[in-house]
């Protein structure tokens, strides 16, 4: 961990400024996960668990099933990256000590942030369509509890997530890349990430995902490259979007 050093006036001592946390060198671990992340994600290895005899028939529903995929993949990965990134997650949790009032204050100023640049940018572009992972997470919460749900897409998903698209793609792979251009790739990736397997993409819908992906990926970057940050803002909004997702829109739909 790196400081930066303000400088000083003659016979002052110079201050010393927000931390910089360095994430380390890649390392073979770090090279597991991401192969676990794009096989279990990406490839579509999770859904293999389906394949299992008895495995689907051991639930009500096929959104049950499918719930109980993520869940295991999610148990899998999360584990995987607190043993790796677990030490960086703890250090990067003092950036808080530094101007903790802004910062506590731009989690939800973030969110509602993005939330309004989302809004004029479908606005100007036109109503949204719905990417299919939104289309299951809502068919989940009509039949997963709020609790278990909460687990899985609150508190495991944004720290697996943080893990590679902030940690590793912007904070390790910066060590070789301009930072800047760390923080376009992981955008892109990120919000690419979540249309994997749907077989249709639309613009409108790739939207917030490309917005809540740059507004974390900033923050990140000025926050002294803090992990701890990042999974923060992330989890506020995931909790906010759940939140809604189990209150508001069961009564907009009925």
């Amino acid at each position: 961990m790196a400081y930066q050093i303000a400088p000083a006036s003659l016979g002052q001592t110079p201050r010393r400024r927000h931390p910089v946390f360095g994430p380390g060198r890649f390392r073979v671990g770090d090279a597991v996960m991401v192969a676990l992340y794009l096989l279990l994600m990406v490839a579509g290895g999770a859904s293999l668990i389906m394949a299992l005899p008895g495995f689907a028939g051991a639930f009500r529903n096929e959104e049950a099933a499918l719930f109980a995929v993520n869940l295991i993949a999610y148990m899998v990965l999360f584990t995987g990256a607190m043993i790796m990134a677990f030490k960086t997650l703890k250090n990067s949790a003092r950036t808080f000590r530094y101007n903790p009032w802004a910062k506590w204050f731009l989690v939800p100023g973030t969110w509602f942030g993005s939330l309004m640049v989302t809004a004029i940018l479908l606005t100007l572009m036109g109503q949204a369509v719905k990417s299919e992972n939104q289309l299951a997470i809502e068919g989940m919460t009509r039949e997963i509890p709020f609790t278990t749900m909460f687990f899985v897409a609150v508190v495991m998903g944004p720290l697996v997530e943080e893990y590679i698209f902030r940690h590793l793609l912007i904070g390790k792979l910066s060590r070789k890349l301009n930072v800047w251009v760390c923080v376009v790739i992981s955008i892109i990736l990120f919000a690419g990430i979540h249309f994997v397997g749907s077989g249709s993409f639309e613009i409108t819908s790739a939207i917030p995902y490309v917005t809540l992906g740059a507004v974390i990926s900033v923050a990140y970057v000025l926050s002294g490259r803090s992990m701890a940050y990042s999974y923060v803002l992330h989890f506020f909004n995931n909790a906010v979007a759940l939140s809604v997702s189990y209150t508001l829109l069961p009564l907009l739909q009925s």
